[in-house]
């Protein structure tokens, strides 16, 4: 059997996944190059800590409401769907409410901690873009359950592509940029991807206040687990660039965010597969132990396909891609670049054990592991401040991904029988079919 076809059901689905994934990150790459030339490591690290903050409040926002909504909708009656959808339109309004009070009363207090005085009327703007993005997270769930990734690709592009649009006008013109107006962008761009979800989820949306309230607390009592999770996970893959911030300033903070934004690169196609793995994982339980261990091994090991070629290129390479990508003022930081670069290949496993123990009824656990993760963390990065400077939080961030690393393999294997060894064995079989598929179309030609 071709591999492709025994994978089909991944390469089909994750088709809009993979585009949306990798034009996003496409014009992620220029807005990085560019803001990188345009702030300067400094007003950078800034926006970092902005990106961060951001990306930290929405995900733990969205997977409160996400990872139960899918998981209820596949195993609900299709009339109680319409409640489920309002239910959690209700909940996650009022989730981005309190956050965005938080922000405008303590914008400040987080400002100062982190020795970034931009950041403050940054997160202001933010505590509006928050609420504002509360129906950009609605329209992202209702289609994710329904497996329509193409609306969700349009969403996406949407909003990168009006984020990076201004970006390339000033650098083009060479108009004065400050984060502060990135935080403007940003807002804008938001709208501009609500627009794109709107159209593409009209035929999904629904709505019915009959049983809402039922949903909320049966929402709640499931998600208030993935709630903690996704920020303690958040939390620990922020700890080193927090504590780089407050320790050494803006200016470190920024060379430290570049090298993560690059490390990055390696653990995209972990976000590509995990964007269908949930969907496909709500439909088990934790007593369907081979289908959840074929179904993880497959995931981990299709990601490896591309993780591995580009761990080798940035460890080998990270003088030459830092100056390409974010210009001569960052080359500095090669050595925490071969280091970061390594959390992308550990991430894989990390991550769809988070999704397979949230997609199986296993969130509490999970939490317990990223609650251990979190906390590991800053004790690591702080001893590693110590000794090794601001390498240091690399280097400790590196040892918590490895002590991670293990427990999570324990788990599954204990649980799942998961076996670390068939994972590489999917890796090399899906090298394997791209080599036959390269000489059939070699021949061909």
């Amino acid at each position: 059997m071709s591999v492709f076809r025994k994978y089909s059901y991944w390469i089909d689905s994750g088709k809009y996944t993979a585009i949306q994934k990798f034009t996003t990150l496409s014009m992620g790459i220029v807005s990085f190059m560019l803001l990188t030339r345009i702030l300067g490591p400094g007003s950078f690290g800034v926006w970092g800590l902005f990106l961060l903050i951001a990306g930290i409040t929405e995900t733990a926002r969205t997977a409160l409401i996400k990872n139960a909504y899918v998981r209820f909708s596949h195993q609900t009656k299709v009339e109680e769907v319409a409640s489920l959808q309002t239910a959690s339109l209700i909940l996650s309004l009022t989730i981005s409410s309190v956050l965005a009070l938080f922000f405008i009363l303590f914008s400040d207090i987080i400002s100062y901690y982190l020795n970034a005085s931009d950041l403050s009327i940054m997160l202001h703007w933010y505590a509006l873009s928050i609420v504002v993005s509360t129906l950009f997270s609605h329209l992202e769930i209702i289609m994710t359950a329904k497996m329509d990734f193409r609306g969700i690709c349009w969403m996406y592009c949407c909003r990168q592509i009006v984020l990076l649009l201004p970006i390339i006008f000033c650098y083009t013109f060479k108009i004065s940029v400050t984060p502060s107006v990135l935080s403007v962008f940003y807002l804008i761009s938001i709208v501009a991807g609500i627009s794109a979800g709107l159209f593409f989820s009209r035929q999904l949306r629904q709505w019915d206040i009959t049983e809402y309230k039922v949903w909320i607390k049966k929402t709640w009592h499931f998600g208030k687990y993935v709630l903690g999770n996704n920020i303690s996970s958040l939390l620990f893959r922020g700890t080193d660039n927090f504590v780089t911030s407050n320790f050494f300033g803006v200016v470190v903070a920024g060379q430290y965010n570049a090298c993560l934004r690059i490390g990055n690169l390696i653990d995209l196609p972990s976000q590509v597969l995990g964007d269908i793995l949930y969907p496909k994982a709500a439909k088990f339980n934790k007593t369907d132990k081979a289908k959840v261990k074929n179904i993880y091994e497959k995931t981990v090991g299709a990601s490896l396909v591309f993780s591995i070629p580009a761990l080798l290129i940035l460890f080998v390479f990270p003088e030459l891609i830092l100056r390409i990508l974010a210009g001569p003022e960052f080359v500095k930081a090669a050595s925490v670049l071969r280091i970061t670069a390594l959390f992308g290949f550990l991430l894989p496993f990390l991550k769809q054990f988070g999704t397979i123990m949230d997609a199986t009824g296993s969130p509490r656990l999970n939490f317990a592991v990223m609650l251990l993760a979190f906390c590991v963390n800053v004790v690591a990065n702080l001893v590693g401040v110590f000794w090794w400077g601001w390498v240091g939080a690399a280097i400790g961030t590196l040892t918590t991904y490895c002590i991670i690393f293990t427990i999570t393999q324990i788990i599954m294997k204990r649980r799942f029988g998961v076996d670390i060894r068939r994972i590489f064995i999917n890796t090399i079989s899906f090298y394997k079919g791209i080599l036959q598929m390269s000489r059939t179309y070699l021949n061909k030609v």
